[in-house]
C-alpha cells in the first residue's frame, strides 16, 4: 500500500541526541511525515545522521533541478 504524505518537517530534536566525550553533542536531524486531509494517514518519522541529512538534501536538489528542467515554459 503507497501512503502519500502532504507535510514533510525538518527539526533538531534535542531528546535525539547524544553527549559527546569533552563536550558537544551528536544531533540528529528529524524528518517527519503527516498529511493534515487524510486521517488515517499515521505521521512516520526518521531521524537522521547529520551526513545522512546532507545527503538526501543534496538529493533532493538534484532531483527538484531535473524536475524544473522538464517542465515546459510558455
Amino acid at each position: 500500500m503507497t501512503v502519500y504524505y502532504s507535510d514533510i518537517r525538518v527539526l533538531l530534536d534535542p531528546e535525539q541526541s547524544d553527549a559527546l566525550k569533552g563536550g558537544g553533542r551528536l544531533q540528529d536531524v528529524s524528518v517527519i511525515l503527516t498529511d493534515r486531509h487524510d486521517r488515517q494517514a499515521r505521521p512516520v518519522g526518521v531521524a537522521l545522521l547529520a551526513c545522512q541529512a546532507r545527503e538526501l538534501a543534496f538529493q533532493l536538489l538534484e532531483l527538484a533541478e531535473h524536475a524544473d528542467r522538464q517542465r515546459t515554459h510558455p
